[in-house]
């Protein structure tokens, strides 16, 4: 099935009329407001550290608000109402109409991810694609499709890099905050014993649990669990009943990093390694002051494309 994206351009402070008034002729509005991008750049709460390239351009740019027909004579019909709202609306509102075709919807992006070599002993590649010649290496199947993570971005890389220099044989692991399941899969993939992986959202865990399948992981030696460890110490108590862990693996932001660091030591086995990534350069610093003064040494620091990655370890008194 084929497709119409319809956008219109509209005032500031109008994208709210706008789809309500939409919203008898179209559903499920996409909305490009800068205002709206303004106000997360500028949050001081906010937890993230990151913010990615291009969504900040041109912020005097007027709202826009988008929705898709499906390619039709129904569609056509759609599009006339569509105006007749505009019409009776006070102001100017520009509307534009772009064909997207479902086949480069849904497949276009497989071109850009092909296999690649992690380290001495990794492969990764989408399930599409086969390898003619492994080089004896350990294969990770990871399609884009399923969730973030692939082992494209430098955070993953660096972990599972990381993760490629350890010896596994028979270590207990937990990935926290696991997203696609991809560090967990490598991990165990590489002669760990066990994995406790672990996410805030629900359709993660969801998504890591049939990566594992997907690579043919024992699911009985593989524990999910779907909750938020910093709030709830009914989750954090079921992390801790689970350790200690030989490895964690926590590819996370700064902050949520820095906040689980006492959780950190509860659950890491004393001389155990605990990996740390999803932290920017500009904050790479600070993140390891703070873990040295709780007492955790670093072992190794790599950093690739304006992220670091921290290797750390610490021992009882």
């Amino acid at each position: 099935m084929d497709y119409i994206k319809v956008t219109v351009t509209v005032r500031q402070g109008d994208v709210d009329l706008l789809c309500a008034r939409l919203s008898d002729v179209a559903s499920g509005f996409e909305i490009d407001d800068p205002a709206v991008i303004d106000d997360f750049v500028n949050d001081k709460e906010s937890r993230w550290d990151y913010i990615e390239e291009g969504l900040y351009d041109n912020p005097q740019r007027d709202p826009s608000v988008s929705f898709y027909l499906e390619d039709g004579e129904g569609s056509m019909r759609t599009l006339e109402q569509a105006r007749a709202v505009l019409a009776g609306l006070a102001g100017k509102y520009e509307l534009t109409t772009e064909k997207v075709y479902s086949s480069d919807w849904e497949n276009n992006w497989k071109q850009y991810y092909k296999p690649f070599k992690v380290g001495d002993r990794l492969y990764v590649r989408p399930s599409w694609e086969t390898i003619d010649d492994d080089e004896g290496r350990t294969v990770l199947i990871m399609d884009p499709a399923s969730s973030f993570g692939t082992g494209s971005h430098a955070t993953t890389r660096l972990c599972m890099e990381q993760l490629d220099g350890l010896d596994l044989a028979g270590a207990h692991v937990l990935d926290m905050g696991c997203g696609s399941g991809i560090l967990g899969c490598c991990a165990m993939l590489l002669g760990a014993k066990d994995l406790l992986y672990c996410d805030i959202d629900p359709n993660a865990v969801r998504i890591a649990g049939e990566n594992i399948g997907m690579n043919h992981i024992d699911a009985s030696r593989c524990t999910p669990l779907c909750g938020d460890v910093l709030s709830s110490l009914r989750d954090r108590d079921a992390v801790t009943a689970a350790g200690p862990f030989d490895v964690i693996l926590a590819n996370i932001v700064s902050d949520v990093l820095m906040g689980m660091s006492s959780f950190f030591k509860t659950w890491l086995r004393p001389g155990g390694t605990l990996i740390l990534s999803g932290i920017i350069d500009e904050r790479a610093q600070e993140v390891r002051g703070h873990f040295e003064r709780v007492g955790f040494r670093v072992l190794t620091a790599l950093q690739r494309d304006g992220w670091t990655m921290y290797s750390v370890t610490f021992k009882e008194n």
